[in-house]
């Protein structure tokens, strides 16, 4: 190991385990499964980074003379750092947290937002797992089985009662043109054939629905379906809609769906296939609504009327923002407007069930499990017809408009279905078994998967009320919900590592996307963080231009944290913190934020940080990596560093070897690291400036076109699942079409 932080070679092996967790999270680290939040850093990452930076001298990464990673390497072994004190003051989803205390140390974490809050309160809390099966067995006799009455159907060939698992719904507009009702689908189709991963053929059929009458029809993949009850000839791979634009069925006018909404229209909604469970033939199968079926919502439709005021739905707004403009857009104006009226139902027989539990960490953590569960519960779910599957709300980092919503049966039946509210306690089970029995896997040189088990760690802090209590506790975990630059309740140079992963900029609002699960929250936890109408926005750390939030903001909050981290800081310790944009800016901001507060980069690594078929940056010219800055209080003396951009270079490839053997984003990391470290510890102020770094950057963007020949591909992640090349193809497809429609003119 050389005097860095992390050398060339261990970057490597750190971004293949991040790589394997992040591609299976649930089975690789399943505590971080328990509940939703966004862009989650891998556990094996923090696990990494808090090693490294409290036992410098261990073997964490011994590799075999064949350079695969070594199971005996002390990254593996049991380890105690209860001398440590960790502070998180952007906690998130809590991952610096669970792997810091699964080490032994003692935790404090503190968020602006109270679903962070809740979500790392309940991750790190333990539980029994014997009463909390006995309680969600006594939960599935009361609300569950009223819950799986309301998605009863009726078998469409033995006739016998079946278990609804998904429903399939179009929602329309009135044309402006016309006034004929038009309603707008991507396709037709319902399913690619009935076995996953298979084209459709005659002994594979796939199941469309007629655009003319809504029978579903088998259809073998080649030419064009005849509907079986009307004769309608059509294609199952046309549109009536597609990227913001619709075509009447009837008068053929084209229309924007924006202008439409302007003019005050909402969309209504018509169920046209539900897909069962028989037990006959033990298979999923589909059919068309039948007369009991319409029946049935309509019963549903009198039952929640009739329980007028004591129903349990938020009432909020929609919180304005960049994240949410979609939906506001489309007049859907409150968030229960987002779900159907069965959901609704089917939560409030949930909500009583849970809220009769006498214990309150119980009645919290089935809350938890129901607020995971609302992502695949709304209807602006999609459904992954490939895989015949929901994809869940936030497969992207917004809140998505879906025209084809599919709504999943809430409690689910049986083992079928994926977000169901059984499903989410078992992914709640599985998190509290790991923190009983922590593991780590790696892929050895042959591809296998080993799973090593902890012998002593464990994720079973005691949670404490103050950092008196804090240090009087191994394994003590300090929780807060506020403003993080603003933090009294640690004392002055008390804190060992400052270990963080801060919001990037402008990527990802947290505030608009967790308000999604704060405002169900709210109507049942009892607590003063969960006070207020929605979550707090005015000191939240990122760029949103909706809420007036520009770059100087981002800066000067992101900048007010790390002065608090300063002064909580022991002299000699440490801040640690991730960052990944492709914007010039938002590295500028986040160097600006380190020097107004006194922080100094004095080392960097780059690390895979998103897998290879994340939707996030799939065909996409995006930064798959994250840079993992090392931070010092800046010392009256530092060293400065020759500001040219040919030396800035120079020290940034030297450990590199080859420069072509390593990907561009690589190469962009450890160029922007070397250029943070030189700007921080500059005493010059006159010439760090931007121009001067967006000249250095432009001088590495010439660098690197000369190193683009002879470019050896450098690959982390598995080929990409078929059912995702699928959906590209489709989308590629569907791109051509409107191409010929628009030369055809």
């Amino acid at each position: 190991m050389s005097n860095r932080f992390v050398d060339s070679a261990t970057e490597d092996i750190i971004s293949q385990l991040a790589q394997d967790e992040t591609g299976k999270r649930q089975y690789y680290r399943p505590i971080y499964s328990l509940h939703k939040w966004w862009a989650r850093r891998p556990g094996a990452l923090f696990r990494s980074i808090i090693l490294r930076a409290t036992r410098p001298d261990a073997e964490l990464f011994a590799s075999k003379t064949n350079g695969s990673f070594f199971q005996k390497s002390d990254y593996f072994v049991d380890h105690n750092l209860d001398d440590i004190t960790i502070l998180d003051p952007f906690m998130g989803g809590g991952t610096t947290l669970v792997e810091a205390s699964r080490l032994g140390a003692r935790v404090i974490g503190c968020d602006l937002n109270p679903v962070a809050w809740w979500v790392v309160r309940e991750t790190l809390k333990p539980i029994d797992l014997k009463q909390l099966d006995f309680y969600f067995h006594q939960l599935e006799q009361t609300a569950g089985e009223k819950i799986k009455s309301l998605y009863k159907t009726d078998c469409a060939n033995c006739h016998a009662p079946a278990n609804g698992l998904y429903a399939f719904w179009i929602r329309c507009v009135n044309c402006p043109h016309c006034r004929a009702e038009t309603y707008l689908f991507k396709r037709t189709l319902l399913n690619e054939g009935l076995s996953r991963n298979k084209p459709p053929s005659r002994t594979n059929p796939a199941i469309a629905f007629c655009p003319q009458c809504f029978a579903l029809n088998e259809w073998h993949g080649k030419g064009p379906c005849v509907c079986q009850t009307c004769a309608h000839k059509f294609d199952p791979l046309s549109e009536t809609f597609d990227e913001g634009n619709y075509t009447c069925q009837h008068c053929k006018r084209d229309n924007a769906l924006i202008e439409t909404m302007r003019a005050g229209q909402t969309m209504c909604e018509r169920l046209v296939a539900i897909e069962y469970w028989c037990d006959c033939r033990q298979a999923r199968l589909y059919k068309s609504p039948d007369a009991n079926d319409f029946a049935n919502l309509a019963q549903i439709q009198e039952t929640w009327d009739a329980l007028g005021t004591r129903a349990v739905f938020p009432k909020q707004n929609i919180l304005e923002g960049a994240s949410s403009v979609r939906w506001r857009a489309h007049n859907y104006e409150q968030y229960h407007q987002v779900f159907n009226t069965r959901q609704l139902l089917a939560f409030n027989y949930l909500i009583e069930g849970i809220r009769v539990i006498p214990d309150e960490e119980y009645r919290h953590a089935f809350f938890t499990v129901f607020s995971n569960s609302l992502e695949y519960n709304n209807m602006m779910t999609p459904y992954n017809y490939p895989h015949r599957k929901l994809h869940h709300l936030f497969n992207y980092h917004a809140m998505p408009l879906t025209t084809t919503p599919v709504e999943n049966a809430v409690w689910g039946a049986g083992k079928e279905g994926a977000g169901t509210f059984a499903n989410c306690y078992q992914r709640y089970r599985k998190a509290k078994e790991y923190s009983n029995q922590p593991f780590d896997k790696f892929k050895n040189a042959d591809g296998a998967i080993q799973t090593i088990y902890a012998q002593q760690e464990k994720i079973a802090p005691v949670l404490v009320s103050s950092f008196a209590e804090l240090k009087q506790t191994p394994r003590g975990a300090l929780l807060l919900c506020g403003d993080s630059a603003h933090l009294p309740a640690i004392p002055n140079e008390t804190i060992d590592f400052v270990i963080t992963d801060p919001p990037y900029f402008d990527s990802i609002h947290y505030s608009e996307l967790s308000n999604f699960f704060y405002v169900w929250l709210r109507e049942f936890v009892q607590h003063p963080y969960f006070s207020a109408e929605n979550v707090p926005t005015k000191q939240e750390a990122i760029v949103n231009a909706v809420m007036a939030k520009g770059e100087q903001e981002y800066q000067d909050l992101l900048a007010a944290v790390f002065k608090e981290c300063a002064r909580v800081l022991k002299p000699n310790g440490k801040l640690i913190f991730t960052f990944h944009h492709t914007k010039w800016r938002a590295w500028w901001t986040a160097l600006m934020a380190l020097a107004v507060s006194g922080f100094q980069a004095v080392d960097s690594f780059p690390v895979m940080s998103e897998y290879k078929v994340n939707p996030h940056i799939r065909n996409k010219q995006t930064l798959d990596m994250d840079l993992i800055l090392v931070c010092q209080k800046k010392a009256s003396a530092a060293v400065a560093r020759p500001l040219a951009s040919t030396e800035i270079l120079r020290r940034a490839m030297q450990e590199l070897d080859v420069p072509a053997d390593h990907s561009d984003n690589k190469l962009f990391l450890h160029f922007m690291g070397e250029l943070l470290q030189t700007a921080s510890a500059s005493q010059n102020g006159n010439s760090v400036n931007y121009d001067w770094f967006a000249d250095a950057l432009t001088h590495f963007d010439d660098f690197l076109k000369t190193t683009q020949q002879n470019r050896k591909p450098v690959e982390y992640a598995s080929k990409q699942p078929r059912q995702l090349r699928l959906l590209e193809d489709k989308a590629v497809g569907r791109a051509e079409k409107r191409r010929q429609k628009r030369l055809k003119g």
